[in-house]
């Protein structure tokens, strides 16, 4: 697969949590109105009530006059650099501790690559980066607050072409075919199939190991795991077999890694058909489908072969193994992230941060290899952005109410207080309730 376009500068403001002023400053009449919050990359947002926002912009011309003629010209270069100036304030009897929360979120390095996030009630979520300066401060005749006035550039965030823009399952599907591609390229070069026998064979027994530890979270049919089953024995027979070729090892591998995907998919099927009511069959409660084996497959040390290692060899083919079973992983649980259903800002979140530390520990010194983790990140990136995730909230119940009455009232689905709470039954629930 080649490299995507040339990436470009993609300007569009977000899209707002309502078009209504009233309903994107409060989403629930009953609730408190929606507060404006800055999250450092790879932190949590810290919220802040809004006083007032300056949004600037700007076009770059080339500017030209002809005094003789009376004549000027103006020609479009660029757009300049967005700012957003934020005056606000933290107030309430714990603001002291959530304005250190805040002061050293906005120390974190922030750039067009790791870029922070300002969320505001009426515009959406900004990719930002910190400016040179931001101001904390206290008046003795004001006890209990601080003023804030802080201030933003909009991140530089690329898109690979015009094809991101709207992304797609089969884009990151795309994406995950050409990581694919280009780390059996790098396998077949690399020299770790010179170890010993004994070492290599000792390796593919922890890569085994390793997958079927994520298949025992995988809830799936018996054809389904059968299939899996047979895939994941085949990549440890080819060695056993005396069979050394990296390109056949290579596809072995990322073979369980689409095995893995398609029965994750096979289960989310089942499970959509059953609590759909589909086929003469009652509702049920929605079971696992798939979300176990995602956490599993991206747990941060799943394919860490090298622990342990008994010789030099076996520590140079667990390395080589290792880093193609972490890609295949960063691949499988990437494009199974894109076809999951009902997930939640705060669950995205979580398995992002899964993603990215995988993508962390693969080995990219070959830039072809890097260009291709990049884009499949970015469309599955532009993918859960498009998906307008909504933020879980919760609420403390202290009188029992029943499920279908409390899902009413919050004006939250059925099926989501259940995969959101531990709920046993449908009789009544009481204390803390997360929704969406």
């Amino acid at each position: 697969m080649s490299a995507p376009d040339t990436p470009r500068f993609d300007g569009a403001l977000p899209t707002p949590p309502s078009p209504h002023w009233r309903e994107a400053l409060i989403p629930d009449p009953a609730g408190s109105p929606r507060l404006a919050s800055y999250q450092s990359p790879d932190g949590e947002p810290i919220p802040f009530v809004l006083r007032s926002l300056r949004f600037a912009g700007g076009q770059s011309r080339d500017a030209a006059e002809y005094p003789f003629g009376g004549l000027w010209s103006g020609t479009y270069l660029n757009e300049k650099p967005q700012t957003l100036a934020v005056e606000g304030f933290l107030r309430g009897p714990s603001y002291i501790a959530r304005r250190h929360a805040l002061v050293e979120a906005l120390r974190v390095p922030t750039g067009d690559d790791s870029p922070g996030f300002l969320e505001l009630p009426f515009w959406g979520r900004f990719p930002v980066v910190v400016g040179e300066d931001y101001e904390v401060s206290e008046q003795s005749d004001e006890q209990g607050q601080c003023a804030l006035s802080l201030t933003f550039t909009r991140a530089a965030f690329h898109t690979a072409g015009d094809a991101l823009a709207e992304a797609t399952p089969e884009d990151v599907h795309n994406a995950a075919r050409w990581v694919r591609d280009e780390m059996i390229a790098e396998f077949e070069a690399e020299e770790w199939s010179r170890s010993p026998l004994a070492a290599i064979r000792a390796v593919m027994g922890k890569a085994t190991a390793a997958v079927l530890r994520v298949m025992g979270w995988i809830q799936g049919a018996k054809g389904v795991m059968s299939v899996l089953t047979a895939d994941v024995l085949g990549m440890a027979q080819l060695v056993e077999q005396g069979i050394l070729l990296p390109r056949q090892i290579a596809q072995a591998v990322f073979n369980v890694g689409a095995s893995l995907v398609g029965a994750a998919l096979s289960i989310r099927n089942a499970v959509m058909s059953y609590t759909d009511g589909r086929f003469g069959m009652p509702r049920i409660p929605r079971l696992d489908d798939g979300r176990g084996a995602l956490t599993a497959l991206l747990s941060p040390g799943a394919f860490d072969l090298g622990e342990n290692a008994a010789t030099p060899g076996e520590a140079a083919a667990a390395r080589a193994v290792g880093n193609l079973c972490r890609a295949m992983a960063l691949c499988a649980g990437s494009e199974m992230l894109a076809e999951m259903d009902g997930l939640t800002r705060d669950s995205a979140l979580g398995y992002w941060t899964l993603l990215e530390g995988m993508a962390d520990s693969v080995d990219t010194e070959n830039p072809a290899v890097h260009a291709a983790i990049r884009n499949m990140m970015a469309t599955l990136s532009r993918l859960l952005s498009a998906k307008g995730l909504a933020a879980e909230r919760t609420r403390r119940m202290d009188s029992p109410m029943p499920l279908l009455a409390l899902a009413a009232h919050l004006g939250c689905a059925e099926d989501d207080l259940r995969r959101l709470n531990p709920v046993a039954d449908s009789f009544v629930v009481r204390g803390e309730v997360t929704y969406v």
